[in-house]
């Protein structure tokens, strides 16, 4: 199993979200880290760890949101399974999952599908979104982990 060998929080305004790269070079966006940065609870602890997989996060499965949530998002919600640096089993995303999610809230807010309790997310995702706009995601986690500054060239 993979290891974080650096770890770090990307930063969009008040929204903080957990990231690493693992010891084979991924980068990974944990899957706290999604929840708690789109203000989402933390699951319990039962509910940490699905199955292998693509499996998406229950906040994407309700109905409303189903039209918005294609085979795509799908394909790379496959979880990465890693251990932290101090050796703690979590899991986590490929960055473009992160874009992809801020989309789904994005397209579901322009259409009027969204219910009241979702605005909140939607708002947070947008933030996301325009930061994500201006670096990539996989940019901004070398940066947040400083894995730019140790990576070979």
């Amino acid at each position: 199993m993979p290891q974080a060998s650096h770890e770090g929080v990307l930063h969009f305004g008040d929204i903080d979200i957990e990231v690493a790269v693992l010891d084979d070079g991924q980068r990974v966006i944990t899957h706290d880290g999604v929840m708690v940065g789109l203000g989402r609870i933390r699951p319990p602890k039962g509910r940490q760890h699905y199955r292998a997989g693509a499996n998406l996060p229950a906040f994407l499965t309700v109905q409303n949101l189903a039209p918005f949530v294609g085979e795509g998002l799908a394909m790379i919600a496959k979880q990465i399974e890693f251990r932290t640096k101090q050796g703690v089993k979590t899991f986590g995303y490929a960055p473009d999952f992160l874009p992809a999610i801020c989309d789904v809230f994005a397209r579901a807010q322009r259409a009027g599908a969204l219910k009241v309790a979702q605005r909140k997310i939607a708002h947070r995702a947008g933030i996301i979104a325009e930061h994500l706009q201006r670096s990539g995601t996989t940019c901004l986690i070398d940066k947040a982990t400083s894995y730019r500054e140790t990576r070979e060239i």
